[in-house]
C-alpha cells in the first residue's frame, strides 16, 4: 500500500487595505485587482492539491471562505479578526470583515474546534462585532486523514516593525533633524516597544491556547500562518523550545534565508512601505513612516508551518516558499505562502 502523503500550505492572501477608516477602509486596489489575485490564487492551489490550507486576511467574511471552498471543492471553517461595529454582515467599516480561514478536502472530515483571543479588546463574533482598535486571534480546527486525526491551528499575530537599536536610531534621528519633538520621540519609542511586547504576548498566549487543546485531544498538530516576527524572536523561540516543534523549511533548507515578507522581490510590499495611506495623498505620521521604512527594507521570514514532535524530521519530503512569480505581472499578496509536503501521515494511533 502506498502512504498517504500529505501536504500543508498557509498563506496571508491580504486583503490590500491601510486599516484605516470609519465608514470604509483605505483600499490599494481596485476590484478587478483583488479578483485577479484570488484568481491566481485558486489556480495554484488547485495545481499543488493541499491537504489542509491556511489564510490570513481572508476579506471579506465568510463569503472569500465560501467562495475559496466552493472553488477548491474543499470544507472551510473560518473566524472573523477584525470588523469594527457589525451585525449580521451590517455595519461599518462597510468594505471590511476580515479574518482567518482553514480549509480541508472535502473528506477529512474538517471540524471547528475553537477560538481563542491573543490581544484587543471588545466583542467580536463572526456575525457580531463591537470593536474600535485591532483584535488578534487564533483558532484550532480538526480534520481525520485516512482515520489519522490532526489538530490544525491557524493565527496572525500583531504587527509590529521587529524592536533594535536600528528603529530607535531611526526615532532619535527624526528628532535631530527637527522632525519631531522631545515628547513625541519619547511616545514613538513607548509605542515602539508596546506593539513589539504585544507582538510576543500574542505568541505566549498562542503557546498556551495549544497547550490547553492538546491536553484536550492528544493528536499529531499543525500550527500555521503570519507571525509577523522571526525565529530570533524570544517567544516564538520559547513557543518552539516548548512544543518541540519541527520546523520543516529550516530543516530542509538549512541555508536559505526563505523571506516570506520580501521588498525587493514582490512589489505589493510597497503598498505597506510607503509613506502615504491608501488614498495617495495622506502623507503618514512620524511612527507609521518608520513602520513602512521597515517594511520596505526589512526582508523577513514571518510565515511558518510548524509541525508537532509526532511527526519526524525525516518523513519531510519538501519544504518551500509559494507564490514567489507574478501571473501577468501580477502577485497574489504582499507575502509568499509556504507548503510542507509530508511522505506520510504520522504514525500515531487515536
Amino acid at each position: 500500500m502506498i502512504p498517504k502523503r500529505l501536504k500543508f500550505v498557509t498563506i496571508n492572501v491580504w486583503f490590500g487595505m491601510d486599516g484605516r477608516g470609519v465608514f470604509k477602509i483605505g483600499d490599494y486596489e481596485d476590484k478587478k485587482r483583488k479578483d485577479d489575485r484570488f484568481s491566481i490564487l485558486i489556480s495554484g492551489l488547485k495545481q499543488m492539491e493541499p491537504d489542509v490550507i491556511a489564510i490570513q486576511e481572508a476579506n471579506k467574511l465568510p463569503a472569500y471562505a465560501n467562495k475559496m471552498a466552493t472553488a477548491l471543492d474543499y470544507e472551510a471553517v473560518w473566524k472573523v479578526q477584525n470588523s469594527g461595529v457589525k451585525f449580521m454582515g451590517v455595519g461599518i467599516p462597510v468594505n471590511f470583515t476580515a479574518g482567518n480561514v482553514i480549509l480541508a478536502k472535502k473528506d477529512y472530515h474538517l471540524k471547528f474546534l475553537t477560538t481563542e483571543r491573543l490581544s484587543g479588546k471588545g466583542i467580536q463574533r463572526n456575525y457580531f462585532s463591537l470593536h474600535f482598535k485591532e483584535l488578534r486571534n487564533a483558532m484550532a480546527t480538526s480534520v481525520e486523514i485516512d482515520g489519522q486525526p490532526i489538530l490544525i491551528f491557524n493565527t496572525q499575530t500583531h504587527f509590529s516593525l521587529i524592536l533594535d537599536e536600528k528603529w530607535e536610531k531611526a526615532a532619535e534621528d527624526m528628532f535631530q533633524r527637527g522632525e519631531i519633538t522631545q515628547q513625541e520621540k519619547e511616545k514613538i519609542k513607548k509605542k515602539m516597544r508596546d506593539r513589539h511586547n504585544r507582538t510576543e504576548q500574542d505568541i505566549i498566549k498562542l503557546l498556551y491556547f495549544i497547550k490547553r487543546i492538546i491536553k484536550k485531544y492528544d493528536y499529531p498538530y499543525v500550527v500555521m500562518g503570519d507571525f509577523n516576527t522571526t525565529t530570533k524572536s524570544s517567544a516564538l523561540q520559547t513557543l518552539i523550545a516548548e512544543l518541540k516543534l519541527l520546523d520543516p523549511f529550516r530543516i530542509k533548507n538549512p541555508n536559505w534565508d526563505g523571506y516570506t515578507w520580501d521588498p525587493k522581490r514582490n512589489p505589493n510590499t510597497a503598498c505597506d512601505g510607503s509613506y502615504f495611506w491608501a488614498d495617495g495623498r495622506t502623507p503618514r505620521g512620524p511612527l507609521s513612516r518608520l513602520t513602512a521604512e521597515f517594511d520596505a527594507t526589512t526582508p523577513r521570514r514571518i510565515d511558518f508551518i510548524f509541525l508537532s514532535n509526532h511527526f519526524a524530521a525525516d518523513n519531510i519530503h519538501q519544504a518551500d516558499l509559494i507564490f514567489t512569480e507574478p501571473i501577468d505581472n501580477v502577485f497574489v499578496s504582499d507575502h509568499f505562502g509556504v507548503r510542507v509536503d509530508l511522505k506520510a501521515l504520522p504514525n500515531f494511533k487515536k
